[in-house]
């Protein structure tokens, strides 16, 4: 019983985390900060940037924490320096501090975001690794469906400062309790630990072991690649839907369909991952995000599968790779090796928003990188074909 209250912990814990909060949602302010501030679009996606360059800088630095002083005291400090620092992006009034501000929130809130609560969650399970790490990052589709409507609603009502306070107290209240009364943390069970890597006597041998193999290069050059797509065209479809004509309200149902996709791509892959090849369960969702893409070509009539189907690939791609990570390289090291290679992936997050505001601001439409992006998830399963299968004794 009590490794399934620590589950559940595990996905409120991912609900409330930056990448829920702050990251996806932030396209959501676009349009009103740039209206304030009178920035151009690829101005804005800088800020995405930067906030991606934090992440890439702090993901191994919490991996590392994690495993050096286990995942609770990690998270209960970036729950309280996160959500106080998201709170004050409120009080931006030039370029300079809003960029200083989201990545003090996004360094800060990532200690309590993937690396600790995946490493939380492959201690207590093993047979169902799959299952478990599905439950844990659907946990972000479900915080960001909720917390982007209320976001939305917010900035309609008061304002998008507002909504930064609104949020970030909502995260902090409900991020402490879960702390409190679910979160714990366990002396884990036995790393299953690649024959590559068997030998390591330490985590930071193992680590240095899992950046010399060729799989962990082609795995975060696959993944930087969907990153890059998704991130990239998520994070201006509401302004494009705008563009579209599209209302207030027919976005929020927009993105909410993402979260939607997000939430059954999470959950179905892990599922299939316990099943099936890692190369199987790709494919399928790395052809949608394809597809995906094409459809949005069509303007408003395909946009809502469309949506889905972007969403599906963005919470398939983290349950692929936390499943890949902890079966290959063992669990020994998992949050350090899973946090340097999400925060490696993350380079595609960072430059993915800032491609298609050169093409908007350039061309005047998103057109020409949608017909562009369906060729980087093929791409990336060239790149998963190459990547020895897991071993038999691994996969179980």
């Amino acid at each position: 019983m009590r490794r399934w209250l620590v589950l559940l912990g595990c996905f409120i814990g991912m609900a409330l985390s930056t990448p829920a909060i702050l990251m996806q949602p932030l396209g959501l302010f676009l349009k009103s900060m740039t209206t304030e501030f009178g920035w151009s679009r690829t101005t804005f996606s800088g800020v995405v940037a930067m906030a991606s360059l934090a992440n890439i800088i702090i993901l191994p630095i919490a991996g590392y924490l994690v495993d050096r002083f286990g995942p609770r005291k990690i998270i209960a400090f970036g729950v309280v320096l996160g959500c106080v620092s998201y709170a004050a992006i409120s009080q931006a009034n030039s370029y300079s501090a809003l960029i200083a501000l989201i990545m003090i929130a996004v360094a800060a809130g990532n200690l309590a975001s993937y690396p600790a609560f995946m490493s939380l969650a492959q201690r207590w399970f093993d047979k169902r690794l799959g299952f478990a790490l599905a439950i844990t990052s659907t946990g972000l589709a479900v915080g960001v469906a909720i917390f982007s409507y209320l976001i939305a609603q917010t900035i309609t009502l008061d304002g998008w400062r507002a909504a930064f306070v609104t949020v970030g107290s909502v995260a902090l209240v409900v991020g402490l309790l879960n702390v409190l009364f679910l979160v714990r943390d366990d002396v884990g069970h036995g790393a299953v630990v690649s024959p590559e890597i068997a030998a390591s006597a330490d985590a930071r041998e193992t680590l240095m072991a899992a950046l010399k193999t060729r799989d962990f290069w082609l795995y975060t050059s696959a993944f930087t690649l969907i990153i890059f797509g998704v991130v990239g065209c998520n994070f201006h479809l509401p302004a494009m839907l705008s563009d579209r004509g599209a209302t207030p309200g027919w976005i929020a149902t927009v993105v909410a369909v993402g979260a939607a996709g997000s939430l059954f791509g999470r959950l179905v892959t892990g599922i299939l991952l316990d099943r099936y090849s890692v190369m199987r369960v790709a494919s399928v969702f790395f052809v949608g995000q394809a597809i995906g893409f094409l459809l949005l070509l069509d303007g408003l009539q395909w946009v809502l599968p469309a949506s889905f189907l972007l969403g599906a690939v963005q919470g398939a791609e983290v349950d692929v790779m936390g499943y890949v990570v902890a079966r290959r390289f063992g669990k020994a090291a998992y949050a350090r090796i899973f946090g340097t290679c999400f925060g490696i992936t993350l380079v595609g997050a960072m430059i993915g928003p800032m491609a298609m505001a050169a093409v908007f601001d350039r061309t005047g439409s998103y057109d020409l990188g949608l017909m562009l992006l369906p060729a980087l998830p093929l791409i990336a399963l060239l790149l998963l074909w190459r990547v020895r299968p897991l071993l038999r004794h691994e996969a179980k």
